[in-house]
């Protein structure tokens, strides 16, 4: 039963922050934290393909 109860808990947690990363998006807004992210996507573009880039080396 105490199963149960964390699995919604953690299912409602989930959904919380699912539901703002695609008010973020859909707003114009970045969801990733990318440092000098100016909050939006087009400016953010650069840095995320720069992790990238940098991960792989």
């Amino acid at each position: 039963m105490v199963d149960i109860i964390i699995i919604t808990v953690l299912a409602i947690v989930a959904f919380f922050i699912l539901r703002s990363q695609l008010r973020k998006l859909r707003s114009g807004q970045c969801s990733g934290g990318c440092p000098g992210c100016m909050g939006t996507c087009g400016g953010c573009g650069h840095c995320v393909e720069g992790t990238a880039e940098g991960s792989e080396n």
